[in-house]
This record gives C-alpha cells, sequence and structure tokens, in this order.
C-alpha cells in the first residue's frame, strides 16, 4: 500500500538526500564533538545556536511548500527548515541523518479551562492575554486534579512511522521515539487558572492552599512520568536535539549506567522552570518553586533550569537542584554577576535579547556589546557559555538579521576561544 504519489515522494526524497549528504559531510563530526565537550563542562569556544521558533512561518512560509498531501508537506517543511541552516543563520548546529517519528497517546487532563481576555488586534505569534480566575480556595481539588490516565496510541505511532518510511526510509535513520523532553513549569501553569496577581498575594493569604493545590500537581506529574517509562514511551534525548530552552543535548554521559535499550527517567535530560517568578524573592522563589522542582528532577540523569526568569541573584537556589548541568540566563539578567555565580559549575545558557532582532532597524552594535559582555564575564570566571537566541517572533521583512547576528556571535566566540 502506498500513501503518497510519485510526485510527492520525489520532492520529499530529493530533500532527504541533500540532508543526508550533508550529514555525511567531514564537519558534522568535529560539531557533535563540540557539543560533547562543550555538554561536558571542558572549556573550549563558546556554542552558538540559533531556534528561530515563531519566525520560521518566514523564512519557509506555506507559499515554499510543493507537496499536495498533508502529511507529505509536514515533513516537506520540516526538512526544508533543516536545510535552511545550510545557507542562512549558520551556527554549531550539526546535521545529522535522523528523523524522529512519534508515539502517539491519550490521556486526561486536568478539570480546569482557562478563560481569558485577548485583545483581537494583537500582533504577534502569542500576543498578550488577561488571565481570569477559574480556580479559587474552597474549591473541590480532588476533583479537579484527578491523576493522569496514560494510553498508548500505537496505530497511530505505528501509521506515522510508515508514511515517514515511505517518504524517507532509506535515505535518513527513520526512528520511533517516545517522550524525550520535559518542560516542569506548574506555576506557569497555575497562573493560567489562578491569575498573576492572586498568585502573589496567594503566597502569603493563602500558602497551606497554594501548596496543596502545588504538591498534588507535582505529585501528578512524577506520576506521569513514570507511567511514561512504565510503558516503554520514552525516547532519549542525548542527540542532535534542543533541551529544556538551551542548547544542544549531545553527550556521553545520558544514558545512564544500567541502560539495556529500554529508555529510563535517568536516562534523559530533565528540565524545570518558574518563570513567572522573575520578581519573587529568592525565599519565596526557595519555598513555592525549588521545593517541588527539585522533586520532579530528581529523576533525571542531568538537568536543566529556567528560562525568561532572570537568575544572577537566585544561583543559591539552583546549586540545591539534583545533577544540574545547564542554567538558562535571561536578557534580563546581569551577565557580569552571573558568570560570577555560576563560575564553571553549569553551562551558562544565554538568552540574547531577541529585540535586538525582531523590532526596528537592525543595529550590530548593541549585539556585538552583549556578546562582549558576557565573553568577557566568562572569560573572568572559567564559565563555560553557549548562545541561544530564542524567542523571536518575526524577521520585520529582513531574513538577513539572523544570518548577521550568527555570522557576529561566531566570530566572537571563537576570537575568545
Amino acid at each position: 500500500m502506498s500513501f503518497f504519489n510519485d510526485d510527492d515522494k520525489k520532492i520529499v526524497g530529493d530533500l532527504a538526500r541533500h540532508s543526508a549528504e550533508l550529514a555525511a559531510g567531514p564537519e558534522q563530526a568535529g560539531k557533535i564533538a563540540e557539543w560533547k565537550r562543550h555538554n561536558a563542562l571542558k572549556p573550549g569556544k563558546s556554542m552558538v545556536l540559533q531556534a528561530p521558533e515563531g519566525v520560521w512561518g518566514e523564512f519557509v512560509p506555506d507559499s515554499v511548500i510543493e507537496c499536495t498531501d498533508p502529511f507529505a508537506r509536514s515533513v516537506e517543511s520540516r526538512l526544508r527548515m533543516q536545510l535552511y541552516k545550510e545557507h542562512h543563520i549558520h551556527d554549531d548546529q550539526p546535521f545529522t541523518n535522523d528523523f524522529h517519528t512519534p508515539i502517539f497517546h491519550r490521556e486526561n487532563h486536568y478539570n480546569l479551562e482557562v478563560n481569558t481576555d485577548r485583545n483581537p488586534d494583537a500582533q504577534g505569534v502569542h500576543g498578550a492575554a488577561h488571565y481570569n480566575c477559574v480556580l479559587n480556595p474552597g474549591d473541590d481539588l480532588d476533583a479537579i486534579f484527578t491523576p493522569r490516565v496514560i494510553e498508548r496510541n500505537d496505530e497511530s505511532t505505528q501509521e506515522y512511522y510508515q508514511k515517514a518510511c515511505e517518504l524517507v526510509g532509506g535515505i535518513l535513520d527513520v526512528k520511533v521515539t517516545g517522550q524525550s523532553g520535559s518542560w516542569f513549569a506548574i506555576l506557569d501553569s497555575f497562573i493560567q487558572w489562578r491569575g498573576l496577581e492572586n498568585m502573589m498575594f496567594d503566597m502569603i493569604d493563602n500558602a497551606e492552599w497554594l501548596h496543596d493545590v502545588l504538591q498534588r500537581m507535582t505529585d501528578i506529574e512524577i506520576d506521569r512520568y513514570r507511567q511514561f517509562e512504565a510503558i516503554n514511551m520514552l525516547g532519549l534525548n542525548n542527540g542532535n536535539n534542543s533541551v529544556a530552552s538551551g542548547g544542544i543535548g549531545l553527550t556521553d554521559e545520558l544514558p545512564s549506567a544500567g541502560f539495556d535499550g529500554r529508555v529510563r527517567l535517568i536516562d534523559q535530560w530533565g528540565h524545570a522552570t518558574t518563570q513567572i517568578f522573575s520578581e519573587v524573592s529568592p525565599v519565596m522563589h526557595d519555598e513555592f518553586a525549588i521545593h517541588y522542582e527539585s522533586q520532579f528532577l530528581a529523576a533525571f540523569g542531568l538537568n536543566c533550569y529556567g528560562c525568561c526568569e532572570p537568575l544572577h541573584k537566585k544561583m543559591h537556589l539552583v546549586d540545591k537542584l539534583p545533577r544540574m548541568r545547564r542554567v538558562s540566563m535571561s536578557p534580563w539578567c546581569d551577565h557580569v554577576e552571573g558568570c560570577e555565580q555560576v563560575g564553571s559549575k553549569y553551562i551558562y545558557s544565554v538568552k540574547p535579547n531577541p529585540a535586538f532582532l525582531c523590532t526596528g532597524t537592525y543595529d550590530p552594535a548593541p549585539c556585538r556589546d552583549e556578546i562582549v559582555t558576557v565573553l568577557d564575564a566568562a572569560k573572568a570566571n572559567g564559565c563555560i557559555v553557549e548562545f541561544v537566541m530564542k524567542d523571536t517572533h518575526t524577521c520585520c521583512g529582513e531574513p538577513e538579521r539572523y544570518d548577521q547576528w550568527s555570522e557576529l556571535a561566531l566570530q566572537l566566540c571563537a576570537e575568545y576561544a
């Protein structure tokens, strides 16, 4: 049985062959080795990664997709995005011949519905929102926070895999890969039900109730991932994949000792973040976030922490987390203080200011100043640094901005190596 017409198969097959040719290039092995060196906390060149996120629709718009079948179009788009980096936004991500397909599953969710007010004229991928309160003290928490039940959907998993094999099998290495990433951010979810202002008052006025909710959410999330583990639904994330909000996961330290082919949580990178606590004191961050995040992260082999929240004054809290390896340092961090606090303990994962690329007229001067500030502070404190340009949602009609930023970052990192 064939799922696709010959034209679609040729379009996708040609792209896959080109991707495989790039993956076989001699420079890819060097990039892979550099990421493994970097993730092992060994000194060397700072790494550069572009994660354009919302800008992909401008780099690879629907108008360039040639296939007719919806599944073939999705694979074509995925390959074109990978191949875009051959001639644009050069960075340190290698080309590899992996093509991962998912394990599908069904699960129940919390018995709450997010209620928001949004400006219909808002621009951007997400836009701003006001979260209306749908969760209050006195609500029946047993009825709301019910245990998750995970059920594999092997039929959909196999169909997806077969379709991918028809399009790129024999060219790329098609692998069924289970749940291979974690994003533990229960407070970022909580404020969508409770509202940001209410949550801030809850930490003082309703602390016992808030702790009850957070412990329930933590227990459910831990059980959820343990279910993934029990039904063989986990996948390794130690390859050419991004981990958390940071860099590439390539490492020889995972999977952990005792790995027999069946992936366990201890074989994976883990991640937690509480972005909504940017302006919360270290004491409260510890009590209402770190306390729960440490429980979740205890299951994983190597861990990452943070995303958009500034952490330069909270590294003593990050030190409490198990098996930490990578910490996100957002555009709102004081990088001089941050580098002093991190030193060589963890990867200093810099998130440069995306506004430099997404607004106004592109000016390389503030980009250079930001990168140099980090590199100078890192050099003084022995930091292992990566620059991950993310949270970008437009190129303002000038995609070359991203090319220029990458070239600048690569050049400066090479000069400081």
